[in-house]
């Protein structure tokens, strides 16, 4: 097949990101053709398609005069429109459009009759701010489409100019065929497959594939340095102001802090203020660093807050055979299994993470069987032919509701 494989970046920021170049990877080694769709962009990964790529202002920085492009984007579709009639596709794989390509792509596929799949890699379908938090819990309230609640919360940081034009995509959104048009969702857990249910999506839309995940060589024995290990942003629903608290409860134990985000410079002046010797932060790692820092590490925590979709942390820790510490919330229920490859705890409780952790690092057979045990479901349940197989009958199910509707 020739599939159009489209988001709002062609470079890493986050797990979403990773897991759109990761699907790209796996279709062409099965022989598909991926054609990327995105904003153009300094950063971008080098692709022949590029000339096709929209200019677009970036999503942490959207200027007064650029918000009107970043709600409906011209451009954007012009520029699709541009793609497919020099690239017919078979198949439209989705990721994220907001402010970037703008829903204004949604009218063009459905012009050219295109089945189109979605991986929903957080809650922007049901949620205006993507993440189904706020105040410290999860939120709920918008469920049903009533996006009016994200004016009255102030959820977009608070400000009510940013909120109303989150409500405004939204309601653009569904207006211009999201909820109608896309043959077929794919979430990352069934822990986001039963929540988006819960706030009104077509359960027969709906269906689980989680992301794949490389399986390493095998750590060698003696290799563990004793490290306690956090990667990812450093935000506050990700649990970053959690981590000095953790750390002040392990004063045996060196926290590793790997990663960047808002919270970091704080964090830091912090751990300084608070005299915490046994916290280091090695901004971010990539490649061979981070996964050097993963598999050294005698255990990883994933402190999040908020419920996050999937949680690609936890499987890359357990495919090193790195046992994990996470809250028992969103898709780390669907990763870790409390008690065989990791602990899971409630969130925010740093008492339950700390005990969990000492466990860990004061028996090191526990963790090596735990990691182990981590490791071989990793291999069996994640690899990246299982989630070929998956991948391709949800293409194979989209394309067959097309033809049937023209029938």
């Amino acid at each position: 097949m020739r599939i159009l494989n489209m988001s709002q970046n062609y470079f890493v920021v986050g797990g979403m990101d990773v897991a759109m170049f990761t699907l790209e990877g796996v279709l062409r080694a099965h022989g598909h053709e991926v054609i990327p769709f995105t904003a153009a962009d300094p950063q971008n990964a080098p692709t022949p398609y590029a000339r096709y790529f929209p200019p677009a202002p970036r999503t942490e920085a959207t200027s007064p005069k650029a918000l009107l492009q970043a709600l409906y984007s011209p451009g954007a579709r012009r520029a699709l429109a541009h793609l497919l009639d020099e690239h017919p596709v078979d198949l439209v794989h989705l990721h994220s459009y907001f402010k970037r390509l703008t829903p204004a792509i949604l009218p063009e596929l459905r012009r050219r009759n295109i089945p189109v799949v979605q991986t929903l890699h957080e809650y922007r379908a049901v949620c205006p701010v993507s993440t189904l938090y706020r105040d410290g819990q999860l939120c709920t309230e918008c469920r049903g489409g009533r996006y009016r609640e994200v004016l009255r919360h102030r959820c977009a940081g608070g400000s009510l100019v940013r909120s109303a034009w989150n409500y405004a995509e939204m309601q653009a959104s569904d207006w211009l065929g999201h909820k109608r048009d896309i043959a077929r969702y794919i979430t990352v857990s069934d822990y986001q497959r039963d929540l988006l249910i819960g706030m009104g999506m077509d359960p027969h839309k709906l269906v689980t594939v989680h992301h794949p995940v490389d399986i390493p060589p095998q750590p060698q024995p003696g290799m563990r340095s004793g490290e306690v290990l956090f990667f990812g942003r450093l935000e506050t629903p990700k649990g970053a102001d959690l981590l000095l608290e953790i750390a002040a409860g392990l004063p045996d134990q060196r926290l590793v802090i790997v990663g960047d985000g808002s919270r970091r410079e704080d964090l830091i002046q912090a751990a300084r203020d608070q005299g915490l010797g046994n916290v280091e932060f090695r901004g971010v790692l990539r490649g061979d660093a981070l996964q050097a820092a993963i598999g050294q590490a005698a255990c990883v925590i994933v402190p999040s807050l908020w419920p996050e979709a999937f949680g690609l942390t936890c499987v890359e820790a357990l495919a090193h055979a790195t046992p994990v510490v996470a809250s028992a919330i969103g898709g780390m229920l669907d990763t870790v299994r409390d008690g065989i490859d990791g602990f899971l705890v409630p969130p925010g409780d740093v008492a339950a993470m700390v005990d969990r952790v000492r466990r860990l690092t004061a028996d090191p057979a526990l963790a090596q069987r735990m990691g182990a045990a981590g490791r071989q479901r990793m291999a069996s349940d994640f690899s990246a032919e299982l989630f070929y197989q998956r991948t391709l009958r949800v293409y194979e199910d989209a394309i067959g509701i097309h033809r049937a509707a023209a029938a």
